[in-house]
């Protein structure tokens, strides 16, 4: 069991209350028993999306009608795509299912805006939601990982040497702010972070094409990156990943380490070489900066989740980020949004204001050779 499943199961059971079952009690409440119909867009995907043009059509869902029509039929072609064909009332078909949930990613809209536009009731919407959420959950490990061989492992630190020279780079890592609503049954403060934000961090690493390899979401922002790392499968894993041979690219908010290599401090004795490896480090490392840009500029409901629980945060979360790579590896690319580049760069900054002591690295010896290796690194520049 990984990080994200232990952070579902324990949410999980903090939590009898689903998304669907807080929704539905809040509605019933304030519009008693009221049965007037609604009136809702009829066959909008019949008559209006099939009808766009590419143009259109990527205007709308943020991504290339190719790249829809691939998800459709992996989609069908799984478990979670079936749907009812015998007696009683058929079922919402897994065109229309994929269809709605890319639409509300990649806009501000919400449930109520989604049901009436594809003419599906609010729990409609709750029960495919969570089908597709689960298909892509159970596809994510295919879809983000890391290099497997060695063959794979030396062209992405090809690629990597091309962006500035950093040789034996196997991926960029940093953390992302998502801002959320306070979590059922959550206490408020627990997710505050430094701009007084509610909010749960995104650990990610990236490759050359910006990529995620491995991605931890759920934390707390309250919570400091380097403690974050140190609690992920990927601290525990890295050192076998990189097979004392490659490294990760982090800022000064991660712990130094022989597989995860941060930049210099600026302590008053910084030499022309430590000042070049420091800005080789971060023409390299902005990748992950512009990899979160990237994301939050295709699906602006990360901008803010209005979910209720935090096993629904993560899991849309995950959905977001294969989504992502699906559409890089498509070749299916999108222009970031300047600001959100700058967002993110300015969080970046702040992060790296509150450094960490590492605990694990105290022994001199050991960070004398981690150092020596950062050194040798410079030295080539």
């Amino acid at each position: 069991m990984d990080y994200f499943d232990c952070l579902l199961s324990s949410s999980s059971s903090g939590e009898s209350d689903s998304d669907t079952e807080i929704l539905f009690t809040a509605l019933n409440s304030s519009e008693g028993t009221s049965t007037t119909h609604k009136i809702r867009v009829e066959i909008f995907v019949e008559n209006v999306i099939d009808k766009y043009s590419d143009k259109q059509f990527r205007e709308q869902f943020r991504l290339q009608r190719s790249t829809a029509m691939y998800l459709i039929e992996r989609y069908e072609s799984s478990t979670y795509g079936c749907i009812n064909e015998g007696k009683g009332r058929k079922g919402i078909a897994p065109k229309n299912q994929i269809l709605a949930f890319i639409w509300f990613c990649a806009n501000k809209d919400s449930y109520r805006e989604v049901c009436n536009l594809f003419n599906m009731a609010e729990s409609t919407v709750f029960s495919h939601l969570n089908s597709v959420l689960d298909f892509f959950y159970d596809i994510s490990k295919q879809i983000i990982k890391f290099p497997d061989s060695e063959e794979e492992k030396q062209q992405v630190a090809s690629d990597f040497q091309k962006v500035s020279k950093f040789e034996n780079v196997i991926g960029c890592i940093d953390g992302s702010y998502i801002s959320i609503r306070k979590p059922a049954k959550k206490i408020r403060s627990t997710y505050i972070n430094r701009h007084d934000m509610v909010s749960i961090t995104l650990q990610g690493v990236c490759d050359s094409k910006k990529r995620f390899l491995d991605v931890c979401v759920g934390s707390p922002s309250k919570i400091h990156d380097s403690r974050i790392f140190s609690l992920s499968p990927l601290s525990e894993n890295l050192a076998i990943i990189c097979n004392q041979r490659y490294h990760l690219l982090g800022d000064a908010a991660y712990p130094l380490r022989e597989y995860l290599l941060t930049p210099y401090r600026h302590d008053g004795r910084m030499t022309h070489k430590k000042q070049k490896y420091n800005l080789k480090h971060s023409q390299t490392r902005v990748l992950i900066e512009n990899a979160f840009s990237l994301l939050k500029t295709r699906f602006r409901q990360l901008m803010r989740l209005d979910f209720f629980t935090i096993e629904r945060m993560c899991k849309f979360v995950m959905a977001c980020c294969v989504l992502h790579n699906i559409c890089i590896s498509l070749n299916d690319l999108i222009e970031t949004d300047e600001e959100l580049i700058m967002h993110e760069s300015n969080n970046n900054e702040q992060r790296n204001a509150v450094t960490t002591n590492d605990p694990d690295i105290r022994n001199a010896a050991l960070r004398r050779l981690v150092e020596i290796k950062r050194d040798s690194i410079a030295d080539s520049f």
